[in-house]
């Protein structure tokens, strides 16, 4: 099985030399330039084009603001859904959907470090105030025990004898 690829001329999708038409047009794809002999694999040919196309630096020029800005919501809201979304989106052939991915990428980043800086700026004020909520848990942290028995006053029931505590 061959790697090769055939580029198409009318739309610029990648496909398989075996095809005799595109996958996205349907257009009658021309025979690629037949193979010639193996070289050794130091030996690289001066002209040689790439293997794989690159991908189309990330441009912030929107053509479409709705794509923009449904990728900044995704980003902010669901960042942990904007990252793989933008990866399946820079996986396509198409130089628009190439951006839109960049931007579900880069949103998703920026998402993901906002809900952090938000969590913890949000918990900071519970975890702060933790030793008053459960209050054996400062003595713990400091290896202090604090007795809660010791400052609590002895019960007294009236027509009972007093309860005698036992001793130390």
């Amino acid at each position: 099985m061959s790697n090769e690829r055939v580029v198409c001329a009318a739309c610029g999708s990648n496909n398989f030399a075996t095809q005799a038409a595109c996958w996205k047009c349907g257009k009658v794809l021309s025979a690629p330039p037949p193979a010639a002999a193996p070289a050794p694999m130091s030996a690289v040919p001066a002209g040689a084009p790439p293997l794989a196309r690159p991908l189309p630096a990330p441009e912030l020029r929107s053509e479409s603001p709705a794509a923009f800005w449904s990728s900044v919501a995704m980003g902010v809201l669901f960042p942990m859904l904007a990252i793989p979304v933008g990866l399946v989106f820079l996986m396509l052939d198409e130089r628009r959907k190439h951006q839109i991915g960049w931007w579900n990428i880069l949103f998703g980043l920026v998402g993901t470090l906002l809900n952090g800086v938000i969590a913890v700026v949000s918990l900071y004020p519970l975890l702060m105030n933790a030793t008053r909520l459960i209050p054996n848990l400062g003595g713990a942290r400091t290896g202090q025990s604090q007795d809660l028995n010791s400052e609590a006053p002895p019960l007294d029931i009236p027509g009972q004898r007093p309860f005698a505590a036992p001793p130390r």
